[in-house]
């Protein structure tokens, strides 16, 4: 195994793991590592078949955050020697801004099941509309050299070359998001958000199995195996 055949997942916290996303790449005979970026250890750079960035809590533009000007670093040196980055939620943020986008507080806070309204794009076109599971209380101005693939109340999706970012969660799992709901902070952002728990796992019964096919089938054209 090479580097150039390893995909590096950069995750942020215990709780907001690679998912379904993890299990996908498996599946598909593509070796991945995960990184825990808060532990200040990044790995030596050099090209990968692909970065991810997960989600976390924190958001993009806090630059108090001890690790967050080195994650950004290494995304970018990862872009210059050609690595297709893969941003989700917090990390669809970090590759807006690289770009020459911007981050900054919502208008309005997604958390639960969203449609999610699709735009005509040769590389994505029919992979990113649907309902997803949203957990953001920050929002994307897309850079004016990428291309906007949804929107609804906010960018939903966006690519920029080979380079996609997702505001949307397309790797959740019902594990996932079962420990989220036993979790009094994630349940005291999801009632300010005017949400409820059993709401929330009800409609995870009825859209997370669709979701989850369609989550691999984004995967396949983003990694090229599809």
């Amino acid at each position: 195994m090479t580097d150039e055949e390893t995909v590096l997942v950069l995750q942020h916290q215990d709780d907001a793991g690679p998912g379904n996303l993890g299990a996908w790449l498996t599946g598909n005979g593509l070796p991945w590592e995960l990184v825990d970026v808060p532990s200040g250890i990044l790995p030596p750079l050099r090209r990968h078949r692909a970065v991810v960035v997960l989600g976390s809590r924190e958001a993009a533009y806090d630059e108090s955050l001890p690790w967050l000007a080195a994650e950004r670093e290494f995304v970018r040196a990862s872009i210059a020697l050609g690595t297709p980055v893969l941003g989700i939620c917090f990390g669809a943020q970090v590759l807006a801004q690289l770009f020459g986008g911007a981050v900054h507080r919502a208008a309005t806070i997604e958390r639960g099941w969203t449609a999610v309204a699709p735009r005509a794009d040769l590389q994505y076109s029919g992979l990113v509309g649907g309902t997803w599971f949203e957990w953001h209380g920050d929002e994307i101005t897309a850079p004016p050299t990428a291309t906007v693939l949804a929107a609804g109340l906010c960018v939903q999706a966006f690519r920029h070359g080979p380079h996609l970012g997702v505001q949307f969660h397309p790797e959740v799992t019902e594990e996932q998001l079962t420990r989220w709901m036993d979790s009094d902070r994630r349940l005291k952002l999801l009632a300010e958000a005017g949400g409820e728990r059993a709401t929330l796992l009800a409609d995870t019964a009825k859209h997370l199995p669709d979701a989850t096919e369609a989550a691999g089938r984004l995967y396949a054209r983003f990694f090229g195996t599809g």
